[in-house]
């Protein structure tokens, strides 16, 4: 939990189509690397610690379509996504953040936005909040945490499992900076209600911007 162990692994969900090839990552543990979607494949990945001529943001993704039953969002900190159609979205806990509920399922959620970055390095931060939040969660597992490339700028992927009142719960999350502002998209939802969850946070994913 200290230190990066230079495994390769990562998730930053949804499969890519044939003609998308998946970026390389890095992680602290590693199972097997998922395949990436669409916005996280725009550019090639560069190995972690490397420079990256065009470290800028790449363009915008909103002007693509809105997947059909989402809708278009803008959070704090000026973070563009999209969120399922008729979820009630209301501010969040925690800086710079948004959350848009399930009507028909309040324990399925997804929280979105945008802060300023804390001085302490990306991936170190979350590797420091975890060690934390891990010991006040009943039945935490860590499925990975680590770096990808995203939109061109290092992120942060994490994702894991927990109790809650004797429900499991699953999330997964991402975390990136530009200019000073820390953004992140992030989906939860009772374990058995996962993999009906994916879609969204795909699209979370896929739509975000910056």
């Amino acid at each position: 939990m200290s230190a990066v162990v230079g495994a390769v692994l990562l998730v930053a969900p949804k499969e890519s189509g044939p003609s998308t090839a998946a970026p390389s990552t890095t992680y602290i543990f590693a199972p097997p690397p998922p395949a990436f979607g669409p916005a996280d494949s725009v550019t090639p990945a560069r190995r972690i610690g490397t420079a990256d001529p065009d470290s800028r943001p790449r363009p915008s993704n909103v002007a693509l379509p809105v997947p059909e039953g989402f809708q278009r969002v803008a959070g704090p900190g000026g973070l563009v996504t999209t969120v399922p159609k008729g979820w009630a979205i209301a501010r969040s806990s925690g800086p710079g953040s948004v959350q848009a509920t399930d009507p028909a399922d309040p324990a399925r959620h997804v929280r979105y936005g945008g802060a300023p970055a804390p001085a302490t390095d990306l991936l170190q931060s979350h590797v420091d909040y975890e060690a934390v939040f891990a010991k006040s969660r009943s039945g935490f597992k860590r499925l990975s945490l680590g770096t990808t490339q995203y939109h061109g700028v290092l992120a942060v992927d994490w994702e894991f499992e927990h109790d809650s009142a004797g429900v499991r719960k699953h999330v997964h999350s991402m975390y990136w900076r530009i200019d000073g502002i820390e953004y992140f998209v992030y989906a939860a939802a009772n374990a058995d209600r996962w993999a009906e969850t994916v879609p969204i946070y795909h699209a979370l994913i896929d739509n975000a911007s910056p």
